[in-house]
């Protein structure tokens, strides 16, 4: 079992590392192709491969959203900086 620590570095250098945003990078090109291009498809196979779920609407146009104006790359990161992510219930 892992200790629970939580700090505000932990998340600085998984936000941040370069490990992290390349794979963030590859998680979302290949969200990206597997919808053909498709940014709503993308937005929702992103979700299902990094949480193995579907957004909700609320979810679904917030990432729609950041992902329109920063790209799906930050879409992933962020989702693999979520707690969901991060633990195991």
């Amino acid at each position: 079992r892992r200790p629970v620590s939580t700090t505000p570095l932990q998340a600085l250098n998984l936000m941040n590392s370069p490990f992290a945003i390349e794979q963030a990078g590859f998680i979302a090109e290949r969200a990206k192709t597997e919808a053909s291009g498709n940014q709503e498809q993308a937005t929702r196979r992103l979700f299902e491969i990094v949480l193995g779920r579907g957004p909700n609407e609320d979810e679904l146009n917030a990432s729609l959203e950041v992902a329109q104006e920063a790209g799906l790359e930050l879409v992933s990161r962020s989702l693999i900086n979520s707690n969901e992510f991060a633990f195991l219930p």
